[in-house]
């Protein structure tokens, strides 16, 4: 079997996943990707998740929706259009309108191990 280093990757339903109020579609989990990781996710209802100390640098875009970010004190919203990036040890609790989707990449891809 060769190896392809280019690659259009396709919703996988391995790699659909919950987080809190987030279905998360992990689109680059089926790739050979190891400083780079990047998906999909959508609100599906307005409850905050927990907070969490991010282990990995994360960007995101907001395809559509709105998505607010609290850090300690300050609270960020992000809209349609907006690319918003998060620092490798926040503490983070996000929340987000249902039907909210974004686009997210983190890295390093492998931050769980």
């Amino acid at each position: 079997m060769t190896h392809t280093p280019v690659r259009i990757e396709q919703r996988d339903p391995r790699f659909l996943e919950a987080y809190g109020p987030l279905a998360l579609d992990r689109r680059s989990r089926a790739s050979a990707l190891t400083d780079l990781a990047g998906g999909f996710a959508e609100f599906t209802d307005s409850t905050p998740a927990e907070p969490a100390t991010l282990p990995y640098e994360e960007l995101l875009y907001v395809i559509e929706g709105e998505v607010t970010l609290t850090v300690g004190d300050q609270v960020i919203v992000g809209s349609t259009g907006d690319f918003i990036t998060l620092e490798k040890g926040a503490t983070v609790v996000f929340a987000g309108t249902a039907g909210t989707r974004l686009f997210y990449a983190v890295s390093p891809a492998d931050w769980e191990h």
